[in-house]
């Protein structure tokens, strides 16, 4: 059975550029006094009853106060722009310890929190690790270096900044809608191979933690659903997957990924935004592209230091099971030898 293809322009919310919103402040949300004392109270009940983060749902973690804006929060990631920015957590207040546990009781009123990584990371930080740029498994959100407009693995992709760069680090946000409605209106021949997709490159951690090992079937960049357009994007992985099967990508395939990824950069696509300590950064994954210019850390002092969490949410139907399968599994964690 063949797969649906959107060959309409999308005029929703979900289709915005990033000029449209310079002037346009409801994307953000500010936390109140109240909210971050309420917050505050939170993980001092946590603490009290010697729970760990990872460890405790929701329910342990209360929020009246803060219900509210959470759920227009919830709204507006899956039914609207796609993407918020909460500003005004004061994270110089806290350890380390106390903001994973405060951003695990966030997380957790989101949805499920799950691993992003082989090490079984549910909080996991992005910096700087100083790791060699020989290794082609290297995870990017480990070095200072740009990273390209991409998708994640989970339904919700959270960054907490606890600490910026010297220079740089600028975040970028494209939505994927728009994208999918450039192709529609000026490159119609690319739908095809974008929705068909492309092998995966699994980077050492796929089922068999093998660091050759691709996904076993094409994984779409667009998929139809339920009224939505979706996409799972990275163009690095579907270029070293190609490699690793050793079956190029054919002229038409690769023209339609580059022209993917120009969009996802382009100045009349994106909305960028300095992260700056105490901003949360909460976005739809398949209808929102993410990427980051360079950064280069003090000599002194502080790294450019942030929290990466995703989360899969609750009673979704964005997606169709098959699709599903892959761009919701996370990183599972690979269990060592003994």
């Amino acid at each position: 059975m063949s797969k649906p293809i959107l060959r309409d322009i999308v005029t929703d919310t979900a289709a915005w550029k990033g000029p449209d919103l310079q002037d346009d402040t409801s994307w953000i949300y500010r936390l109140t006094e109240v909210e971050t004392d309420e917050i505050d109270r939170a993980l001092h009940a946590v603490q009290a009853s010697g729970l760990a983060w990872g460890a405790f749902g929701k329910e342990r973690f209360a929020l009246p106060t803060f219900a509210p804006k959470l759920a227009a929060i919830d709204e507006q990631i899956r039914n609207g722009r796609g993407f918020v920015l909460v500003k005004g957590f004061p994270v110089q207040r806290y350890s380390l310890d106390e903001l994973k546990t405060i951003y695990w009781g966030l997380g957790v009123h989101m949805g499920q929190v799950i691993s992003h990584n082989v090490a079984g990371d549910f909080v996991a930080p992005v910096t700087d690790l100083g790791l060699k740029s020989s290794d082609p498994n290297r995870r990017n959100n480990t070095t200072n270096h740009l990273l390209d407009p991409h998708t994640d693995l989970a339904d919700v992709v959270a960054l907490l900044c606890v600490e910026k760069a010297k220079e740089g680090g600028m975040s970028s946000l494209v939505s994927s809608v728009a994208i999918h409605n450039e192709i529609v209106k000026h490159h119609p021949e690319y739908l095809d191979v974008l929705y068909e997709g492309f092998y995966h490159d699994y980077r050492g951690y796929g089922p068999n933690a093998d660091p050759n090992e691709v996904t076993a079937t094409p994984i779409p960049v667009f998929e139809y659903n339920n009224g939505r357009v979706n996409c799972a994007f990275a163009k690095k992985i579907i270029e070293t997957g190609a490699l690793k099967r050793g079956v190029p990508l054919t002229p038409l395939q690769q023209a339609a990924i580059d022209y993917v990824h120009e969009l996802g950069t382009r100045e009349d696509m994106r909305i960028d935004m300095m992260l700056e300590p105490g901003d949360i950064q909460i976005i739809n994954n398949y209808i929102t592209l993410h990427s980051r210019s360079n950064y280069i850390d003090h000599d002194d002092g502080p790294k450019r230091f942030l929290l990466r969490m995703w989360i899969n949410l609750p009673d979704s139907v964005q997606l169709s099971d098959g699709f599903a399968e892959f761009v919701r599994r996370g990183i599972p964690a690979i269990k060592q030898a003994a």
